[in-house]
């Protein structure tokens, strides 16, 4: 089950932006002739339609959030490239 990082969303939207730690999200070695391809954790995004626009009164706990992570699908899950900087 992922494992929640964060999540944001702005007021008077129905959009929720949810980040988390999703097992087997990216491919980190390729297959051989023997073994087949293996795949790690990554840090991911999802974008959710809230029921109705998020206002102070209904906004999302971390606790509802925490709920809903095991029904999002795997494939609305985006993988976050990390970050590299030039000097490596």
């Amino acid at each position: 089950m992922p494992k929640l990082v964060s999540y944001s969303y702005k007021r008077d939207s129905d959009l929720l932006e949810i980040h988390a730690i999703v097992e087997d999200a990216v491919q980190v070695a390729p297959a051989t002739a023997t073994e087949p391809p293996q795949f790690g954790s990554a840090l991911c995004k999802a974008v959710l339609l809230w029921y109705e626009p998020i206002s102070h009164a209904n906004a999302p706990t971390g606790e509802e959030i925490e709920q809903l992570l095991a029904w999002i699908p795997k494939n609305d899950w985006y993988a976050i490239p990390p970050i590299f900087s030039d000097d490596e």
